[in-house]
């Protein structure tokens, strides 16, 4: 099965696919999924992105801890903070 296909099986039946941003829908790019990123390489492990309650309280609640926020996602919402 192909991503496109599995992406909108999970949709059908309503499972937050973990490769795909809980607030906008891209990819994610995700690298920590399954523990296999044990050099901590994901873009995530940035010391300069922050993820505050303020960003995670906006993904839906059935996708909290099942799907990562994407770095456009994260980047995007610090920009806002500083604009403020």
């Amino acid at each position: 099965m192909d991503k496109q296909s599995v992406t909108q099986t999970n949709q059908l039946t309503d499972k937050p696919d973990p490769l795909v941003c809980p607030l906008c829908g891209q990819a994610n790019a995700c690298v920590n999924l399954a523990e296999k990123d044990v050099a901590k390489s994901c873009w995530c492990n940035d010391p300069n992105i922050r993820f505050p309650q303020e960003l995670l309280g906006q993904i839906p609640a059935e996708k909290r801890r099942k799907a990562c926020v994407c770095r456009a996602c994260a980047l995007a919402f610090q920009q806002a903070q500083l604009a403020e």
